[in-house]
């Protein structure tokens, strides 16, 4: 048996079935509920999943939805950190804020390129980690760094409000 298969094995405490890839995860609705707007609609709206005994998740690998999910119960799996970033995505595709914390925190702690860790930040409104990447950057040390990140196209891609935030962000935390 897997270790995802047995972190979401039957219990008395679980009570519904999610099927990733025909893979079956048994897990408790009121703690994805109390976690999640998503599943709290989906196990509490007039929503035909509501009534069914297995709820198929679509367009998700296994291992990766098994491991973010975990991040919520007691015993969760270790994530694999060069799947940080999908882990996120499933994060907020799912509404699981509790999980994106988690997540946050060892990013906090990796060894993780400070300019990806910029990057997750923004994407995933991390604050803390973009508090502390921008720190990484503080002038007159890195400011370089800084003028190439903001060059990038990633950067240059954003909304001018996250931009804007961003900048305001790195400005404080460089004292002005």
């Amino acid at each position: 048996m897997s270790i995802y298969v047995e972190a979401f094995k039957k219990t008395d405490m679980t009570d519904a079935i999610l099927v990733v890839n025909r893979k079956k995860l048994h897990v408790n609705k009121a703690l994805l509920s109390y976690h999640s707007d998503y599943f709290n609609t989906l196990f509490n709206s007039d929503f035909k999943e509501k009534s069914m005994p297995e709820i198929e998740i679509k367009d998700v690998y296994f291992e990766d939805f098994a491991t973010m999910l975990s991040l919520i119960n007691t015993a969760p799996l270790k994530p694999n950190e060069n799947r940080l970033e999908e882990y996120l995505k499933l994060a907020d595709r799912f509404l699981l804020p509790a999980v994106k914390y988690h997540l946050e925190q060892l990013l906090l702690t990796s060894n993780t390129d400070n300019d990806y860790k910029l990057q997750l930040s923004i994407t995933y409104k991390l604050n803390e980690l973009l508090e502390q990447s921008l720190k990484k950057l503080k002038y007159p040390y890195c400011y370089s760094e800084f003028k190439n990140f903001i060059a990038q196209k990633f950067f240059k891609d954003l909304p001018a409000a996250d931009q804007a935030n961003v900048m305001n962000r790195y400005m404080d935390v460089i004292g002005y």
